[in-house]
């Protein structure tokens, strides 16, 4: 294993998926670390890179790139061109990956509270099967590594941005007293793209979950709210093998 990034989603052939460390992170947008892509075999895949905004806007890309591909105002990308590796950057935030491997379509989508409330893990799986004709059922997904519920501490304003929205909110949070006293909410990010996922159609024994949390490791990842901000950004990427 090297220590700069994790390989996901082992054992589906024709892709390679990995998310990084904080050894592979890169300064801020554009993940371009050539020698994580090197030590993948991805050194001669074509990145696309989205200039992500928290929003829900997929981007699709319908042919192979002949350099590397900025997107402004996006936070998810779906293909089924081979040697094209989709790219999100992270420091808190989840990534969740797509691949169906009857259709041969990939996906990434960089969910965040705001992508997620806003149900951008639902959209992405939803393009895929409205632009590339795949079922949801043969969709695999995997929600990687970000901050977890036992973090992802926040007021009332942000749980209620999702009550207004997800009748299962009461599962999904945790409602507690701090020690200065005051009301929080620890939201399960993972758990609401997991649940946007089935809603979309796919079945749960397809949904992988990290049980990795960024803002809990320090010695193994970036985290934007343990370190009070930080210009790191961990690189996540999917590719279909040529």
């Amino acid at each position: 294993m090297s220590d700069k990034y994790i390989r996901v989603m082992e054992g589906l052939e024709g892709i390679e998926a990995f998310f990084a460390t904080k050894e592979g992170a890169a300064n801020g947008y554009p993940y371009d670390r050539s020698d994580v892509f090197a030590e993948l075999g991805l050194e001669g895949a074509t990145p696309v890179w989205p200039k992500q905004v928290h929003g829900d806007r997929i981007a699709v890309i319908e042919q192979r790139p002949a350099e590397p591909l900025k997107i402004a105002d996006t936070d998810g990308l779906i293909t089924d061109q081979k040697g094209v590796l989709l790219t999100t950057v992270h420091a808190d935030c989840l990534p969740v990956y797509f691949f169906d491997p009857q259709r041969k379509a990939i996906g990434l989508v960089h969910a965040g509270w705001r992508g997620t409330e806003a149900g951008i893990a639902h959209k992405a799986a939803a393009e895929l099967q409205k632009v590339f004709g795949c079922r949801p059922q043969d969709i695999r997904a995997y929600i990687g590594p970000g901050i977890s519920r036992c973090c992802f501490e926040t007021g009332k304003e942000v749980y209620d941005a999702f009550a207004g929205k997800y009748d299962f909110m009461g599962e999904a949070a945790d409602e507690k007293v701090n020690e200065a006293g005051e009301l929080k909410y620890y939201i399960d990010l993972k758990d609401i793209n997991r649940r946007q996922l089935e809603a979309a159609g796919l079945k749960r024994e397809n949904i992988a979950i990290s049980e990795h949390c960024t803002c809990c490791e320090p010695e193994l990842f970036c985290s934007y709210r343990r370190e009070g901000g930080t210009y790191r950004r961990m690189g996540a990427g999917i590719c279909m093998r040529p």
